[in-house]
């Protein structure tokens, strides 16, 4: 597999473009949250987004921070309280610098409404619309006004009977269980049909009529499952995000569970970490508590801070130990895109916020 060679990127140099940013990082503009972003070789490798509630008692802002270091022990901190309790916010922010290893804490903020404060008494606008938040968007990066709006976002629609129908017929136009070969040609086919032409960047879904029924269906086949997951590259993955999540919004909750997690590994490897984390969290609960199995995979990317360069290596050893008819599949369905980039630069200062690439996965968002 190719990686993008020159990924997009922008380029930080003070704190009201770093306040500008964050919400794309997290993909959600934060409201009563911890935000732990660590630069790793002069770029965004982490970011975390925790409720504040949560990382208040004893030692779980610690064990957040624990996971984050044994990733990258060289790490550098830049961290965020948004919260309309400053007090609180700083009394936190000092608790995670304290613990964390000597020179790791570059920077911190608090974000009360539309304004930040440093440490030393700096404020400013925290402006949601400025040059910096216009790049984010143009890259891609995404920034919904709340973490509800993106949990809405990966809804099933109410079970009736027309859907119910709808989705019968649409499993009578597929080849049979037992037909492996056809079952992994179809989903190829229906994965290829469904992105956008070669080249071609979309953040808008391509499933129509039966098809997302189908690929509910075909997605809860290991063989076909495989074809999907494998069919993602650094590339396409936001289209294969839009592909998935789509399904999710066509298909009652009882056939989400295998399309949620095909749409959070989608996330994942995207880099859009709050997605990956919520369709996660939406697939447990469509399980009503039990984690659909395969989610295990997303789940343990995400709670061991794995970034999404790793995709290239875990896509290459999934290629080469799949069975041949996916692997066939797959490389039908493989249509690269390109991605328009920025030259990168390196960091001129260590204590200046970093370059921005898009971001790896977030933990408990």
């Amino acid at each position: 597999m190719t990686d993008t060679p020159n990924p997009p990127r922008v380029r930080i140099t003070n704190p009201d473009e770093f306040a500008q940013i964050v919400p794309y990082l997290v993909g959600f503009t934060p409201e009563e949250s911890l935000v732990i972003a660590v630069v790793d070789q002069g770029a965004v490798a982490v970011t975390a987004r925790v409720d504040i509630a949560d990382v208040q008692p004893a030692d779980q802002a610690e064990f957040l921070l624990d996971r984050m270091w044994a990733r990258f022990p060289e790490g550098e901190a830049y961290m965020l309280a948004y919260t309309a309790d400053p007090q609180a916010g700083w009394s936190l922010l000092e608790r995670c610098a304290d613990y964390l290893p000597a020179g790791a804490a570059q920077q911190t903020m608090v974000v009360d409404g539309d304004t930040w404060y440093l440490s030393d008494g700096t404020s400013g606008a925290a402006d949601r619309f400025g040059t910096l938040a216009a790049e984010a968007s143009f890259y891609g990066l995404q920034r919904l006004p709340s973490r509800s709006e993106l949990v809405a976002s990966f809804a099933s629609p109410a079970d009736s009977p027309e859907l119910a129908t709808r989705v019968e017929a649409a499993l009578d136009q597929l080849p049979q269980p037992g037909d492996a070969d056809g079952v992994v040609a179809r989903m190829g086919e229906l994965v290829r049909r469904s992105l956008p032409p070669d080249g071609e960047r979309s953040s808008s879904a391509r499933v129509q009529g039966d098809d997302a029924a189908q690929l509910a269906v075909l997605a809860q086949h290991g063989k076909a499952r495989e074809v999907a997951l494998l069919s993602m590259t650094r590339d396409n993955a936001r289209e294969h995000l839009a592909l998935w999540r789509s399904v999710v919004n066509s298909v009652p909750e009882y056939g989400a569970e295998a399309p949620l997690f095909l749409a959070g590994m989608a996330a994942w490897v995207a880099g859009e970490g709050a997605a990956a984390s919520v369709a996660l969290e939406r697939a447990e609960q469509v399980g009503e508590g039990r984690l659909y199995p395969p989610a295990r995979l997303l789940s343990e990317l995400i709670d061991q801070v794995v970034p999404p360069t790793a995709w290239e290596e875990l896509r290459a050893d999934g290629l080469a130990n799949a069975d041949p008819r996916v692997r066939r599949a797959v490389t039908g369905a493989h249509n690269p895109a390109v991605w328009e980039s920025v030259p990168q630069h390196p960091l001129q200062h260590p204590h200046q916020p970093p370059d921005i690439a898009p971001p790896a996965p977030r933990i408990a968002i």
